[in-house]
């Protein structure tokens, strides 16, 4: 009898510890600008001393990516994880693609915005990153 009601409260246990996991990775669904991403929920990166947390948002969904880097630039440290990719420049990247999700002003006038704080980066290249910082990417429809 005692074996009996301790194997239902383990796995009633089990159930619960299974729906908070649930409850506290929320994903991101893959569809229109996800379909392609390369990772649907949150991540961590890496194993650098600075601690940068980039938050991607597109087709009305986000998700938060925590990078640990040694490298002095926000696209060092985005080309680290292979989160972002490009065409380089002597200026640094004109980044077209975050997290496998694809910015093509050319075909639909949409780009890659990087903001800290809500306000416009320079670039990734020359942002300068600290410990602690916080950037959000976001995919863009050009009013132009």
């Amino acid at each position: 009898m005692k074996k009996q009601i301790f194997r239902r409260a383990l796995l009633v246990l089990l159930a619960l510890l299974t729906l908070c996991t649930l409850i506290t990775c929320a994903d991101v669904e893959k569809t229109g600008d996800w379909e392609t991403a390369t990772y649907v929920r949150d991540t961590e990166f890496g194993k650098g001393a600075k601690t940068v947390t980039v938050k991607v948002a597109a087709d009305g969904q986000e998700l938060t990516f925590t990078l640990h880097t040694d490298k002095e630039n926000l696209e060092d440290a985005l080309v680290e994880h292979n989160l972002i990719d490009g065409d380089s420049s002597e200026f640094g990247m004109y980044i077209k693609m975050v997290n496998g999700i694809i910015a093509d002003y050319d075909t639909d006038k949409t780009y890659w915005a990087i903001t800290k704080a809500g306000e416009a980066t320079s670039g990734a290249k020359s942002t300068l990153i600290s410990d602690g910082d916080q950037y959000e990417i976001t995919k863009t429809v050009s009013e132009w």
